[in-house]
């Protein structure tokens, strides 16, 4: 293997595979493996993590932070796990959607009074959101694949606090 080190172009030459990257510590299966505009981290053999032109793919578990919301704007920026308790009427709004690629997110709302209002957005079957029982916690997973101009959303409603 050709291994070559420039100021302007880096390292070259290192390319490996999932099973040998090509940087990798004392653990000759686990490191960082590079190729035709991708780059992954691999361990134990296995690659569990790439970027490549078209995003990022994940092998495996992953865990996301969960976000407090103090306002009714889903930053999804900030993640992909909320959580809010309301104790009145509430109006969602998203801000920072991905553009170009798929984005989800779930909200753990803690509903103590008041109502819900979704953006037009936000798409529920038969067109019509759920239900809420005040004194208990619902999940709403919300998918988009378009930046935000629609959320297809689901919900699981009515578990104790």
């Amino acid at each position: 293997m050709a291994i070559s080190i420039s100021g302007t172009n880096g390292i070259s030459g290192v390319n490996g595979s999932a099973s040998a990257p090509a940087l990798q510590g004392t653990d000759a299966d686990t490191g960082i493996v590079f190729g035709s505009d991708t780059a992954s981290i691999s361990t134990a053999g296995t690659q569990r993590f790439g970027v490549d032109v078209n995003g990022v793919d994940v092998n495996g578990n992953y865990v996301s932070n969960i976000v407090a919301m103090s306002a009714d704007d889903i930053d999804c920026s900030a993640g992909n796990y909320f959580t809010k308790t309301i104790n009145g009427n509430t109006t969602f709004t998203f801000s920072n959607v991905p553009a170009s690629r798929a984005f989800s997110l779930t909200l753990e709302l803690t509903h103590t009074s008041g109502t819900v209002t979704w953006p037009g957005s936000v798409k529920f079957p038969a067109a019509t959101a759920p239900t809420l029982t005040a004194g208990k916690t619902h999940l709403f997973v919300l998918v988009t694949d378009d930046g935000g101009t629609k959320f297809s959303a689901n919900a699981v409603v009515d578990f104790d606090n």
